[in-house]
């Protein structure tokens, strides 16, 4: 019997070719040998791939360890959900298509198709995640967003959001934080890191051009935070750039108010607030027309 599994986006194949020994499958954090092999790529080369996608799991030797939930690629993070999918010993075959441009959907676009077979040889299976302590919880956001941080830097800026997301959620997972009743300082870290990463979130966007995601991010940091400067700054630059000028002042004007010296902020505020004088006095010419008119 062939055992087939396709994801909800259909990008994602997994066919089982040799069954393995049902066991609890792998989780978040579980410790995983693999071996991959007879790598097939349509559509770039195998090189090519490697550069594009910086997958970690498809280079190199074919036997490796891997974290699961360490995946800094989007094709490995899709590799993760197959494994985490197999049981001990199985040999899979798995097809992945993968968009052209990172940005794109598969749907609308040309895909490459990568295939290969990969075998689970061992898992030290870690805990389930609803069972992680919020120490625990706290300790691997803060790694997921060190890791957004070198991703950042590498000019990978989606994966860099990938990181920073996940970190995220992992923390959201502890809402309402109040209810748990933690020491003061694990409490203070917790919320600290949560601001920061939907400060690193809001970055992304404004490269990806994104300003409502911008807006959005940024605001969640000020309802906590009102004179959060990296915050403000962010979130004016995306008002602007959405051509909502007064708010772009309003919060770099705030900026200036706290550092006087912010020479990026005084430039941006400059750009917006001679947008907005040319704007009311463009409102102003016309109403002056049409009064002539009559």
């Amino acid at each position: 019997m062939t055992h087939l599994w396709k994801s909800a986006d259909k990008s994602i194949q997994k066919r089982v070719l040799q069954p393995g020994i049902f066991t609890k499958k792998p989780t978040e954090c579980s410790t995983c040998t693999i071996n991959v092999e007879n790598i097939n790529v349509t559509g770039m080369s195998e090189m090519d791939l490697k550069v594009k996608y910086h997958t970690n799991i498809l280079d190199g030797e074919p036997e490796k360890t891997m974290v699961i939930g360490e995946a800094s690629s989007k094709i490995d993070e899709k590799i993760e959900r197959v494994i985490c999918m197999m049981n001990i010993n199985e040999r899979s075959l798995v097809i992945i298509a993968m968009p052209l441009k990172q940005s794109e959907s598969i749907d609308n676009n040309e895909s490459v198709i990568v295939q290969f077979e990969i075998t689970l040889s061992l898992c030290k299976r870690y805990k389930p995640v609803w069972n992680w302590s919020a120490e625990e919880k706290y300790q691997v956001a803060s790694r997921y967003k060190e890791k957004g941080t070198v991703l950042f830097k590498d000019s990978r800026i989606i994966d860099a959001f990938r990181r920073f997301s996940k970190a995220c959620k992992l923390l959201i997972t502890l809402e309402p934080i109040a209810d748990l009743e933690l020491n003061k300082q694990l409490e203070y870290n917790i919320n600290n890191l949560k601001l920061a990463l939907y400060n690193n979130m809001a970055i992304c966007q404004l490269k990806q051009k994104n300003y409502q995601h911008v807006v959005t991010l940024c605001t969640k940091v000020l309802n906590k935070d009102k004179n959060n400067v990296k915050a403000l700054y962010r979130r004016g630059v995306a008002y602007g750039n959405i051509g909502d000028n007064e708010k772009a002042i309003a919060d770099l004007k705030v900026i200036l108010t706290l550092e006087p010296t912010n020479h990026s902020a005084k430039e941006q505020f400059d750009v917006y607030n001679t947008r907005l004088q040319l704007s009311l006095q463009r409102n102003k010419d016309m109403m002056r027309r049409m009064f002539k008119t009559y």
